[in-house]
């Protein structure tokens, strides 16, 4: 957009973060107005952060916030005030090795808080961190599911790379 377009105020406010505007309309028939501006996120953001950083690169280890095997079944309730999330372990009931389903209760926040950690692990894997913003949507929605429930693994861990589960999965050496 050319900068003579621009009033001053919206100009200083662009250069001051860093943005670009790229519209400014206005007056509006209740004589207001608007700019559109963009703006490069932080170097701290947590989009460019990653879990495990190595020579060779900058890894995500997925939360995992709701693990579940490829053999297990998941149902979330939800109530009022409170979120009931069950996870009935069908293939350990079957084989005798886990009788009791897990129960966990979590209010709604904390289950928010939950899709957000696993999010956050979906789009820093599907844009590399932030490097690469074209990204394929697919991929995203895939490393949601591994971010929420696992990787696709009896037990939903990766037992090939220990350090690719979240800490409290991890085998002790």
């Amino acid at each position: 957009m050319e900068n003579q377009d621009v009033p001053k105020l919206l100009q200083e406010i662009a250069d001051a973060c860093g943005g670009k505007i790229t519209e400014v309309g206005g007056p509006l028939s209740d004589g207001s107005g608007f700019a559109t501006m963009s703006m490069p996120l932080p170097k701290t953001h947590w989009i460019y952060q990653g879990d495990k950083t190595e020579s060779y690169g900058t890894f995500n280890i997925p939360p995992m916030v709701l693990r579940t095997g490829t053999a297990e079944k998941a149902m979330v309730v939800f109530g009022d005030d409170v979120s009931t999330v069950t996870r009935v372990l069908r293939a350990r009931q079957i084989l005798g090795v886990d009788p009791n389903p897990r129960n966990v209760t979590m209010t709604k926040q904390e289950f928010a808080e939950k899709i957000r950690q696993a999010g956050k692990y979906a789009v820093r894997c599907a844009t590399m961190n932030g490097k690469d913003m074209d990204f394929d949507p697919d991929a995203l929605l895939q490393n949601l599911v591994v971010g929420f429930l696992g990787y696709w693994t009896d037990d939903g861990i990766d037992h090939d790379d220990d350090w690719a589960n979240p800490p409290h999965l991890q085998r002790a050496d």
